[in-house]
C-alpha cells in the first residue's frame, strides 16, 4: 500500500504514463490536497524497490435516486510502466483494491469509474467484472449567477420601496445551501434586502435543498403544493427557531420576488 515515502516516485509515473491526457503535474491537486483523500485505497507495484504499477481510488457519495445516496469509490489512474506492461500487473492491482478491507471498513458498498473504451473491452471487464452502463447525456448548467442575483436585489428593491409597512417588522438572515451551488446569504431587513456574500454565519434560518427548491421559490401557482411536497420528501429541509422559520414564511413573499427572474 502507499505511504508518504513513495509520493515523489508515484507523481512521476503518472505524470509520465498520462503526459498526453493531463499535461503535467496535477497529483496533488487530485489526491494529495483532496479532502476525500485517504492512502489506504492507494496500492501500489514495486520491483526491485522501484515503482512500477498503481492504482487509485476515491471514496465518493453517490446519489441514485432522490431519496437514496450510497456510499461509493471511484476507480481513477490505474498505471502501469510501459516496460512491465502485459505482465498483469494492472489487473491485480485492480483485483487487490476491490478485495480491501479499507473499503469494506469504509461501508462502500459500489465501485465505479469511467474507463477508455478500448480498455474497458478488454482489461476492465474482463479482468475486474465491470458491467458498462449506457451511454447518456448529462446536460450540466450554472446553478447560481452572483452577478444576475444581485440585479434582481436592486430590481426588487426598488420595486418594494414603498412597501414600508410589510417590511417594517422585517428582520431576518436566511442562508441558502443549494447543491452546486456557493452558499448564499439573504438579509431581509425595513431597508429592503441585501446580500451575504462574505457573510454567512448567524442566520436566523437555513434552506436546504437542490435543484427543486428554485423551482419552488420561482413560481406563485400551486407554490404553496410544491413546497410542502419538497419539504415531505426532504428535497427542502428548512432549519431554524419556531419564531424564525414563522417569520420566513410570512415574508416568503419577498424571497419569491428576488429568484422570480433568472439566476443561472
Amino acid at each position: 500500500m502507499f505511504n508518504s515515502k513513495d509520493e515523489e516516485d508515484l507523481k512521476q509515473l503518472i505524470e509520465n504514463v498520462f503526459r498526453d491526457f493531463l499535461n503535467g503535474k496535477y497529483w496533488d491537486w487530485k489526491y494529495k490536497f483532496n479532502p476525500d483523500f485517504d492512502p489506504s485505497l492507494v496500492a501500489i507495484a514495486e520491483k526491485n524497490g522501484k515503482i512500477i504499477g498503481c492504482n487509485h481510488w476515491l471514496l465518493r457519495r453517490l446519489k441514485i435516486s432522490a431519496l437514496t445516496e450510497v456510499k461509493a469509490v471511484l476507480g481513477a489512474d490505474i498505471a502501469v510502466r510501459p516496460e512491465y506492461r502485459g505482465r498483469g500487473i494492472g489487473k491485480s492491482l485492480l483485483l487487490f483494491l476491490r478485495s480491501s478491507k479499507a473499503i469494506r471498513d469504509k461501508g462502500a458498498v459500489l465501485s465505479y469509474m469511467f474507463a477508455d473504451p478500448n480498455l474497458s473491452k478488454s482489461f476492465y471487464g474482463p479482468a475486474a467484472g465491470y458491467i458498462p452502463a449506457p451511454t447518456t447525456t448529462i446536460s450540466y448548467f450554472k446553478l447560481l449567477s452572483w452577478s444576475k442575483l444581485k440585479n434582481n436585489i436592486k430590481a426588487v428593491n426598488e420595486k418594494i420601496k414603498h412597501e414600508s409597512k410589510r417590511l417594517e417588522k422585517l428582520n431576518l438572515k436566511i442562508l441558502f445551501q443549494l447543491s452546486g451551488a456557493p452558499q448564499l446569504l439573504l438579509k431581509l431587513s425595513k431597508k429592503g434586502i441585501e446580500d451575504g456574500e462574505t457573510d454567512l454565519q448567524n442566520a436566523d434560518v437555513i434552506v436546504i435543498g437542490d435543484l427543486s427548491t428554485l423551482a419552488v421559490l420561482k413560481g406563485r401557482e400551486g407554490r404553496i403544493r410544491n413546497l410542502l411536497k419538497a419539504l415531505l420528501t426532504r428535497k427542502l429541509k428548512i432549519k431554524g427557531g419556531l419564531f424564525s422559520i414563522l417569520k420566513f414564511y410570512r415574508s416568503f413573499w419577498l424571497v419569491e420576488e428576488i429568484f422570480r427572474e433568472k439566476v443561472s
